[in-house]
């Protein structure tokens, strides 16, 4: 059994170790991902500096889908 003062460094070890597996492991793995990769090199072939980056700055995203606009009738745009 394992004493109650051991418990929190434990803890504190498995956290760290969780999170030196996900950067070091997850995070490169994920980075070789074809969409991902293709983004990085695009920001890197603009030059962007992503802690420059503020969201406001970037493009706005489309909050669903065309077809979907097309389709969907939404409550509030109905009229009366």
């Amino acid at each position: 059994m394992i004493s109650h003062r051991l418990i929190g460094p434990l803890r504190l070890a498995s956290c760290a170790g969780i999170a030196a597996v996900t950067w070091l492991v997850v995070l490169p793995r994920v980075g070789r991902l074809p969409p991902i990769a293709r983004h990085v090199r695009a920001m890197e072939d603009g030059r962007v500096n992503p802690s420059a980056m503020v969201y406001t700055e970037l493009e706005r995203l489309p909050l669903r889908p065309d077809w979907a606009q097309r389709e969907l009738v939404l409550w509030l745009t109905c009229p009366p």
